[in-house]
């Protein structure tokens, strides 16, 4: 499928190449489109996770070790750190858990996918499908915690387990606490004190209230302890498919309709958008461990805008790349030491700007280190060589934003860079904007969606013009 897509996204860049239309731009008409986010992090003040007086970290250190033992001995001791509750967490990967780690964020980032396709499709699922649906979602997510901790240490471990697996129990939690971020607080609000830091209690208590959320109800408060329970005692996790449903049912009849001040469906809706992305970025990282010397996240706050930071730091003379994150994306590099804020739209909304900056060196004297951007490929060889004067470029900063509607749907994805050797004006923009109109239609046992138009607008921006090129998809094209 993904050879499919790629041939797709070629014939249609091939087809841009005469197709593409050239606008020359007004003096000072690049000072509009090339506006910088403003940078807040120093101004930002710690922020404090707490759910019910536990903490929960706000620093994260993971260090690059080639030692199994050494790095074994540290996982065990931040799962300890995380489930007694603390501030900060620091623990070590070697290059055999980072392997280990990657497999289960796959494993994560594919149960969020199908928990998504269910939740939100185009058919509206029945209350028997959504329980069944949710199952699902419990059994895969107790395979990965069996898969990921050392909370039964009396069990025969079985191949590709302990102790190597132990990585992935971090770094899921990692993830859950951004996630929490992103939702304000809503995915781990009233969880006990004590299963703070605990990933069963803690993915049991996030995929109920995303359930629950998508059904516009509320998730019964006794119900997260039932459900760990059964995930727990399951001699095997895919039995947890055929008991669970009934019960879920029963709850979903008797759960009482979300508030609307609380707006869980979109949170349900931001959660399923972002999740897969953070993972499969995370689990590019890790891939590339053996590249990395450390990773350091941080949580802050200025004034109502949570912010995100992350400091790559990138062995001397080896490169981290990130690609395919979606069709004929350049490729990102990232060198030396590199910095990442991540300040999400104030109240939760569905924008995001993403910054890039050199870091420091070890000394924290000058800065080092720098996050490119690469048109690499056949593909974008033949842009480069037939429609556009594209150039490898730094990224300064890139903007995410959607929008969703009954008629139809938003994504926009703009990339703010400086060209290299361009000592004049470096400034160049490359925008992706993507529409989808649908409709309803009714018919005597069924309510479903269907995407009518698709409309995609691709824009290059160079202090000389604006290289544009249109297209809209009907229904009838294959």
């Amino acid at each position: 499928m993904r050879t499919v897509w790629q041939a797709a996204a070629l014939m249609m860049l091939l087809g841009a190449a005469g197709c593409m239309t050239r606008h020359p731009l007004a003096e000072g008409e690049l000072d509009r489109y090339w506006s910088l986010h403003p940078v807040r992090w120093q101004e930002a003040s710690p922020v404090s996770f707490q759910i019910e007086g536990r903490a929960i970290p706000t620093h994260w250190l993971i260090r690059q070790d080639p030692s199994f033992l050494r790095s074994t001995i540290s996982l065990v001791r931040a799962a300890d750190r995380l489930k007694a509750g603390t501030t900060e967490v620091a623990f070590s990967l070697s290059p055999e858990h980072a392997a280990m780690a990657a497999k289960r964020l796959a494993d994560a980032r594919r149960t969020i996918v199908d928990f998504r396709e269910a939740m939100e499709s185009d058919s509206h699922p029945s209350m028997e499908q959504w329980a069944s649906a949710t199952a699902s979602t419990i059994a895969d997510a107790e395979r990965i915690v069996r898969l990921s901790t050392a909370e039964d240490p009396d069990r025969p471990a079985k191949e590709g387990e302990e102790p190597a697996g132990l990585s992935a129990e971090p770094l899921l939690n990692l993830t859950m606490a951004y996630l929490n971020e992103r939702a304000g607080g809503l995915l781990l609000a009233g969880m006990n004190p004590q299963d703070v830091g605990r990933l069963r209690e803690a993915l049991a208590q996030m995929v109920l209230r995303l359930a629950f959320a998508a059904a516009g109800k509320l998730d019964p408060p006794d119900l997260r302890d039932a459900v760990a329970s059964a995930m727990r005692e399951a001699d095997d996790p895919d039995s947890l498919r055929k008991a669970l449903p009934e019960t879920l049912l029963a709850h979903l009849r008797e759960a009482p309709p979300a508030p609307p001040s609380q707006d869980l469906a979109s949170v349900a809706h931001r959660v399923f958008a972002w999740a897969p992305r953070m993972l499969r970025v995370l689990e590019m990282v890790v891939l590339q461990w053996d590249r990395m010397e450390s990773l350091v996240v941080e949580f802050r706050r200025a004034g109502e805008e949570p912010l995100v930071q992350l400091t790559l730091n990138v062995a001397p003379g080896r490169e981290v790349r990130i690609a395919d994150q979606f069709i004929m994306q350049p490729a990102l590099v990232f060198r030396g030491s590199s910095r990442i804020l991540i300040a999400p739209k104030p109240g939760g909304g569905d924008e995001l700007a993403v910054l890039f900056e050199p870091g420091k060196d070890p000394a924290g004297q000058a800065a080092a280190g720098a996050t490119e951007v690469r048109f690499e490929g056949l593909g974008w060889g033949l842009v480069r060589a037939l429609a556009l004067p594209l150039a490898s470029a730094a990224l300064r900063e890139i903007r995410v934003s959607a929008a969703r509607q009954e008629e139809g749907g938003l994504v926009s994805v703009v990339l703010l860079m400086e060209a290299t050797g361009d000592r004049k004006d470096p400034r160049r923009l490359l925008a992706f904007q993507d529409v989808r109109e649908t409709r309803l239609v009714r018919e005597p046992f069924e309510v479903r969606s269907e995407t009518g138009r698709l409309r995609q607008v691709f824009n290059y921006v160079t202090p000389d013009g604006r290289y544009t090129y249109r297209r809209v998809k009907t229904p009838a094209e294959p």
